[in-house]
């Protein structure tokens, strides 16, 4: 994962370059936060400690919240060194991509821990490469920050209403998900 920033630099063409880096810094805290985080013995003692109480669902929630806060701080900080005033739509679609990269990273790393680390990296790193105004532009969402802030009047970019629609659709897909195999995995 930490090869991706340097595909970023690489591939993306350079007036680019910081618009990808608005959605790589809101993607950044899942990505160091919940690698290896679901084997790991702290989450173990963690989980051994708080399921006496009955807190295990605080717990469930704060591994996707706070990856998903983290990146959706660190975005907006970022964000003013590229546009002065973002667009009201940047402020929903980076808080609700953050939140589903944080939900499909947890769970690529619960149920296919390694094949999810390189297929979320390679869709990423063809995503970044790919600069069609398509069908593609919607597939990946982890580019709809940027897609927000790369609009423009003059060309045929897609409006970002449209963005905010499809992240409203993939975190609903993705928290579904979630829950759909939390419930599974109790029963």
């Amino acid at each position: 994962m930490g090869f991706l920033p340097v595909c970023l630099l690489l591939i993306t063409p350079k007036e680019n370059v910081s618009y990808q880096l608005i959605s790589f810094s809101a993607l950044l805290p899942a990505i160091f936060l919940l690698i290896d985080w679901h084997q790991s013995s702290e989450r173990k003692g963690l989980m051994g400690i708080i399921t006496r109480g009955g807190g295990t669902p605080m717990v469930l929630l704060a591994e996707w919240v706070v990856p998903a806060l983290a990146g959706a701080v660190i975005s907006s900080v970022v964000v003013f060194t590229v546009a002065s005033p973002p667009p009201w739509q940047y402020w929903i679609t980076t808080v609700l991509s953050a939140t589903s990269f944080s939900i499909v990273f947890l769970l690529t790393e619960q149920y296919a821990k390694y094949a999810g680390r390189v297929i979320l990296g390679l869709l990423w790193i063809w995503q970044i490469s790919e600069k069609s105004n398509n069908i593609t532009d919607f597939v990946f969402f982890t580019d709809y920050s940027s897609a927000v802030l790369a609009y423009d009047t003059t060309s045929s970019s897609h409006h970002p209403d449209s963005f905010v629609l499809a992240s409203i659709i993939v975190i609903s897909l993705a928290a579904t998900t979630y829950i759909l195999l939390r419930k599974r995995q109790n029963i």
